[in-house]
């Protein structure tokens, strides 16, 4: 009877099979209907043949491939992206993670913590594409900092055009935009550390900054790995603000897939998306690979 009562407990009460159908039907359902499919249908655009006004249905090749293919052009721009969603995902570390650690293991009072986030929400309560063309002021020629590098400071002569329709700005642009996806998963990480080993690491003798690197920092890599991929899959897929931004004069895969569009050449549209949806998915699976997630959990 012992025995029986310890596998009651251990592996809870029995579920019929329509009561786990009925559990995983909506969440399957919403995943095939917007990931799965969506990615099939793209996938098998990018097989068909072009035509004037758009594609021939079940007449497959890899011509669009080709195309992308047949010059340097995909290739430079898709290096280019993966490198600038690098380096602003390591600049959202690098910004958000302070941020994170004062909301969440500075502040004591729960009141004070939730106003100070609030604030760092404020700017994602206007939308998009107005935060981005805020930036004109800020960098255009008549902007802020032209302004007070001629008038104020007198450093330079005339305004600096280059730096609105830049590489720079793009990156400044969206490090503003998407590092909250950082500062979120991290302050929410930090915030439910465990106390115990914290204070278990300080009666041992440690110094807070072996505390920070021995203690708190790997158990807050969950929250980091989280805010990466987010912020990784976000700048990949960046259309719009290279395109304003940048001026038309920087690409993205983003902005070749929508030249592609516009020609038209749908397929080769297809299978620039199909590239960029590879190429973050092997973006993802190294993250997970190499961060050793597991065992810090």
């Amino acid at each position: 009877m012992g025995g029986s009562s310890a596998v009651v407990a251990t592996t809870g009460p029995r579920r019929s099979p329509l009561t786990t159908v009925a559990w995983i039907l909506p969440g399957t359902i919403w995943l095939l209907l917007f990931l799965i499919a969506p990615l099939v249908m793209i996938i098998l655009v990018s097989l068909w043949e072009r035509t004037p006004v758009g594609f021939a249905a079940f007449s497959f090749s890899l011509d669009a491939y080709g195309r992308i293919f047949e010059t340097s052009v995909f290739l430079d721009t898709l290096k280019n992206t993966i490198f600038r969603s690098l380096l602003v995902t390591a600049l959202c570390i690098l910004i958000g993670y302070p941020i994170a650690f004062y909301l969440a293991r500075c502040v004591k009072t729960i009141k004070f913590q939730i106003a100070l986030f609030i604030v760092v929400l404020a700017p994602f309560w206007v939308a998009y594409v107005v935060r981005i063309i805020a930036w004109l002021p800020v960098l255009g020629r008549q902007g802020v900092i032209n302004y007070f590098l001629v008038e104020v400071l007198g450093v330079v002569d005339e305004p600096i055009s280059a730096l609105f329709y830049s590489t720079f700005a793009i990156t400044l642009a969206l490090v503003q935009l998407y590092v909250l996806f950082m500062v979120t998963p991290i302050f929410f990480q930090l915030a439910t550390l465990d106390e115990a080993a914290i204070e278990a690491a300080r009666d041992l003798g440690a110094t807070p900054g072996k505390v920070f690197r021995e203690v708190i920092f790997p158990l807050s890599l969950p929250g980091v790995l989280i805010g990466c991929i987010f912020v990784f899959v976000l700048v990949m897929g960046e259309f719009a603000t290279v395109r304003i931004i940048g001026g038309g004069t920087i690409q993205s895969v983003g902005t070749l897939v929508n030249d592609y569009y516009t020609i038209p050449d749908l397929p080769a549209a297809a299978a620039a998306a199909t590239m960029l949806v590879a190429v973050m998915t092997v973006g993802v699976a190294i993250l997970l690979r190499f961060s050793k997630i597991r065992e810090v959990v």
